[in-house]
């Protein structure tokens, strides 16, 4: 009896690594076809500094794309889910249904790797499924990152072009219109930048991180001195320089973060 038990627990072994293997293969298939052009190892500047798509293994172990057995907290799956990797003016074209399915249920599996038999790495505890459910939350809240940044960057720019704009005809009180987008783009600079920390978790984005940090902070302090001034009635050159500063800071940072989502070469 314990023999046979054996022999079946053997099976199921070999039966279950030759699915993973499958499964790697044909993932990579997929990524070889549609995804290798922009992300390929061969390429000197890959778009998105991201040219390992073929390496499974090194895909399977950067948490910020995959986190494996867990497709829906993967932003690799997001992307295709959404069908933004690859969009639809790529070279090879959009991923079709079966291609999606196939990323998906690799994910799913784990994420193995080709050929070795080796399997992405064990999931550890600070991976989304093993953490505690408020840090799950907090993880989930990140994402609206992408949502939220684009506030303080359209309001800081339409302030310092306001700002600019009354400077040139010669007023210096302190307009409600400009006192009012340095404002809201101070909250939603913070809000921006604490959302993406929260969306780079044990990630290594440190130089869009950190302009985004920057930029938060100089938005905060721009709209203390706003308001500042606003009580006093008159706007100084200082606040004037403090805002183009701040649209300059908060478009540089919304830069480096198109440069990560679509590479350096999106307008060729």
């Amino acid at each position: 009896m314990r023999r046979t038990t054996l022999t079946v627990l053997s099976i199921l072994v070999a039966v279950g690594a030759a699915a993973a293997g499958d499964t790697a293969a044909e993932v990579r298939a997929v990524f070889s076809a549609k995804c290798a052009a922009c992300h390929g190892p061969a390429l000197a500047r890959p778009k998105g500094r991201f040219g390992y798509v073929l390496d499974l293994a090194r895909v399977a172990g950067n948490p910020e794309m995959v986190v494996p057995g867990a497709p829906d907290e993967s932003e690799l799956w997001e992307l295709v889910r959404r069908a933004e990797m690859p969009p639809d003016d790529s070279p090879t074209g959009p991923l079709t249904a079966d291609e999606k399915a196939t990323v998906r249920v690799w994910i799913a599996a784990g994420a193995p790797a080709v050929a070795s038999g080796v399997t992405a790495p064990t999931v550890s505890a600070d991976r989304p499924e093993s953490a505690p459910p408020a840090v799950q939350v907090l993880r989930r809240l990140g994402r609206l990152h992408i949502l939220v940044i684009h506030f303080p960057i359209a309001l800081l720019i339409a302030a310092a072009a306001g700002e600019l704009w009354y400077a040139r005809r010669g007023s210096s009180t302190p307009e409600p219109a400009v006192r009012f987008c340095v404002a809201l783009a101070a909250a939603g600079a913070v809000a921006a930048a604490t959302l993406g920390w929260l969306h780079a978790w044990g990630g290594s984005l440190w130089l869009h991180r950190w302009l985004g940090t920057a930029a938060g902070a100089w938005a905060v302090v721009t709209a203390l001195q706003s308001e500042l001034e606003a009580r006093r009635g008159r706007r100084s050159p200082w606040f004037r320089v403090s805002v183009v500063l701040g649209a300059l800071l908060v478009g540089a940072a919304g830069h480096f973060g198109g440069i990560l989502v679509h590479g350096d070469d999106f307008f060729p």
